[in-house]
């Protein structure tokens, strides 16, 4: 059976800032997800701005990192450890994302 005509199906954004979208173009089924990062970007750039000159304390919040990116991490990488460095590595290489100046130094 062959299609047509090729349409796209916008599932809309999931509660982790995910959209989805389908593509059909006749025997192929494309999967898009993007995501939009300039909301936590934002929150990120006034959480620096809110610690600024504060010190490190216990159970202090770092960063922030795409659940997208999370869920990579969790599925790809076995050990607690090893993921707990893949957490820090993906911060130091997104600096941005990072709330607390000092965890850059």
């Amino acid at each position: 059976m062959e299609l047509a005509e090729s349409f796209s199906v916008d599932e809309g954004v999931d509660a982790y800032g995910v959209r989805k979208e389908v593509s059909f173009e006749g025997d192929q089924v494309v999967t898009k997800l993007t995501y939009d990062a300039a909301p936590m970007l934002a929150q990120a750039h006034a959480e620096r701005n809110a610690t600024a000159g504060e010190r490190w304390g216990e159970m202090r919040k770092v960063g922030t990192i795409p659940m997208v990116v999370l869920n990579e991490i969790n599925r790809t990488i076995p050990g607690a450890m090893d993921r707990s460095a893949a957490i820090l590595g993906w911060l130091k290489a997104n600096p941005r994302m990072v709330s607390f100046d000092k965890f850059l130094k």
